[in-house]
């Protein structure tokens, strides 16, 4: 869903919601269950690039949460978890 301040993405994965927001401007923050785990300012590039991760806890089991972004006239977003993406655009 994107509007003119920016983009967000969300996933709901094993009970936990996953939410992705970031701006034209520089700003990204990666939330889950509301709580942000990861924040990020760099600007996004024409390249494909991880710009947010953090880990996941469920029971005995750790997953790795990672957001990619590419922007040319727009920010795009895909979320990964564990190298396997579960929301967002394909690029």
């Amino acid at each position: 869903m994107s509007d003119p301040d920016g983009v967000e993405c969300r996933a709901e994965f094993k009970g936990h919601e996953i939410r992705v927001f970031s701006t034209w401007t520089q700003d990204a923050r990666l939330y889950i269950d509301g709580v942000c785990r990861d924040r990020s300012i760099r600007r996004v590039s024409l390249q494909k690039m991880r710009i947010l991760s953090t880990n996941l806890r469920i029971g005995t089991d750790d997953y790795r949460v990672e957001v990619f972004a590419k922007a040319l006239l727009s920010i795009r977003l895909q979320l990964r978890i564990d190298g396997r993406q579960v929301a967002g655009e394909v690029f």
